[in-house]
């Protein structure tokens, strides 16, 4: 598996050269608005948009099929499990002993499942076209401190890191004939020391390099920086920005005034 994993693809198009300041409020007024509303028409529609805003960026396939995949058990999960144990009212549909799955909770199941796929697309958006440096860049121009942007900018440039190395560490341990350990929870954490121990050496070993590094390029010696690649807030990001705000705000009076999706149907 590869230590350097990364949901950024670099593609030449529209929603790549938008600020990502633009995208972040994308990304925080639809999951607001996808977490105020309840109904399946909605969250269908979302998602077929949400699709063709990727598409349009040249985003392959192959990596929206990668993201249902991942979210593929946790939607087939909600479906099976939200009418069995909301059983609100509507046509019983089946009945069986103290269970009741009714057209209502039927419906209500899959506008919950594909809320949470619509929430992750809304994620996906901005993370499938901007790069970590440009969302570190980003947040730092929106007022976050730099110190902070730089501690996200190693999180995100490291955990897939330290992932790669526990799945390295733990196949050489396998090799050896290393096995997770049964019974109760005690014993199955005791198992995992002989990979733990490894990964705490190689984590340490990389923060001493890294501090190093840091203070081989004078970290905190000076105020003003340079940046490879500035991100600036043009025109189209402030109309794109304006028109979301509008919007939002529309949906959310409709939403709450006029009890705008609200019923799952």
């Amino acid at each position: 598996m590869s230590s350097s994993f990364d949901l950024y693809v670099a593609r030449r198009s529209w929603l790549h050269d938008l600020d990502p300041r633009t995208k972040l409020a994308f990304m925080l007024l639809s999951l607001i608005f996808l977490l105020s509303v309840g109904n399946l028409l909605i969250m269908i529609g979302f998602l077929v948009a949400s699709h063709l805003i990727l598409l349009s960026a040249h985003i392959p396939w192959s990596r929206i099929r990668w993201i249902w995949e991942r979210m593929l058990p946790l939607t087939v999960l909600i479906l099976i499990l939200w009418p069995l144990f909301y059983q609100e009212g509507g046509e019983v549909l089946l009945e069986l002993w103290r269970v009741r799955v009714t057209a209502f909770s039927l419906v209500e199941g899959a506008a919950m499942a594909l809320r949470v796929d619509a929430l992750a697309f809304a994620c996906f958006i901005l993370l499938l076209s901007t790069s970590q440096s440009e969302l570190v860049r980003g947040l730092v121009k929106g007022g976050l401190p730099f110190s902070w942007g730089l501690t996200l900018a190693i999180a995100l440039r490291y955990l897939p890191t330290l992932y790669g190395i526990y799945t390295t560490v733990s196949e050489a341990q396998q090799a050896r004939g290393w096995a997770i350990g049964r019974g109760d929870l005690v014993k199955r954490l005791r198992s995992y020391m002989p990979v733990l121990v490894a990964v705490i050496i190689t984590a340490l070993r990389m923060t001493d390099n890294l501090s190093m590094a840091l203070a081989a390029r004078a970290f905190g010696a000076r105020r003003d920086r340079t940046y490879l690649k500035e991100v600036r807030f043009r025109t189209v990001d402030g109309v794109l920005l304006a028109g979301m705000a509008g919007l939002f705000l529309a949906l959310m009076v409709a939403r709450f005034w006029f009890g705008f999706g609200a019923e799952p149907w």
